[in-house]
């Protein structure tokens, strides 16, 4: 073993130069494409839109961890969206809020209780 290798891991590596040399080039060619849509979709895509904007505009199908490896690889990191004003103006108004009981309505809640009554007697019965 020589600078912490194996022989047989050294000449697998060597073997491997080939293979190497053509996924960085398919890399690069994917990275061309990818750096297109990301700018297209004004930086504020993450991998999972960017892979449904692969399929449907190009007609490619390209894996999520492919896409976010090659993000890493070219620097381009989605920017943070806004908040949606819309949003904090419905939860300001708090239109879905719990109201008061006004008419003083009596839910029955002992159905829940007749309900678990018959499990219990069902499984002391099965015993």
């Amino acid at each position: 073993m020589f600078a912490g290798v194996s022989r047989s891991g050294y000449y697998r590596w060597l073997s491997a130069e080939e293979t190497r040399q053509e996924r960085e080039l398919s890399d690069q060619q994917d990275l061309e494409l990818l750096r297109k849509h990301f700018h297209a979709l004004n930086r504020k895509a993450d991998a999972l839109v960017l892979k449904m904007h692969f399929k449907h505009e190009d007609h490619v199908i390209m894996n999520h961890k492919k896409i976010r490896r090659l993000m890493k690889k070219g620097q381009l990191v989605a920017e943070i969206r806004q908040a949606d004003p819309y949003r904090k103006a419905a939860k300001a108004t708090q239109e879905h809020r719990t109201c008061p009981n006004l008419l003083k309505r009596q839910t029955n809640s002992c159905s829940a209780t007749k309900f678990t009554n018959r499990v219990n007697l069902k499984k002391r019965l099965m015993k």
